[in-house]
């Protein structure tokens, strides 16, 4: 099997045995976000199969064309259950008052990286000030376009699929 395939409106994807039966498929060509200032890391996660036709390859590529968008979305979902429940994050209802006038920009979670699953996908920030995001950053878990949840992946187990340290949620 080839270690690189192409795919319309993503490009082109590397291959990757990881641990168990999971196998990574990584975007070579990352896009930028323009939010961020920076790249973002993408991959797409298959338990049991090499088949990359088996992932959603058209929210893929509709999440990839619209990254910033999606990046907004994740962030104002996480605002939104902060407000909510400021003590899963590890805040009190006053410290988290500081945070509902944030702007996107500067709101404490930085470098995103999306996780595409069979069944749904996941916007990681794998670093942030907010006492939640310790040691792994946190995670807004997508069902097609709509945000589904906000998990804390502090006790998750590391994966390091290629060497590099370099976790995947």
């Amino acid at each position: 099997m080839s270690s690189t395939v192409f795919r319309s409106g993503i490009g082109r994807l590397r291959f990757e045995r990881g641990p168990d039966e999971l196998r990574v498929w990584s975007v070579e060509q990352v896009p930028e976000s323009a939010l961020y200032g920076g790249l973002v890391e993408v991959n797409l996660l298959l338990e049991g199969t090499d088949d990359i036709d088996a992932a959603d390859l058209v929210l893929v590529g509709e999440v990839l064309g619209r990254l910033d968008h999606y990046l907004e979305t994740g962030l104002r979902f996480v605002r939104e259950a902060l407000e909510a429940d400021p003590e899963f994050f590890g805040l009190t209802e006053a410290e988290s008052e500081s945070y509902r006038s944030v702007p996107d920009a500067d709101f404490p979670l930085d470098s995103p990286q999306l996780n595409f699953y069979a069944d749904e996908w996941h916007l990681r920030f794998a670093e942030g000030r907010l006492p939640v995001c310790d040691p792994y950053g946190l995670v807004i878990a997508f069902s097609g376009q709509r945000p589904l949840r906000v998990e804390d992946v502090s006790d998750a187990a590391a994966v390091d699929t290629d060497g590099s340290g370099r976790h995947a949620s």
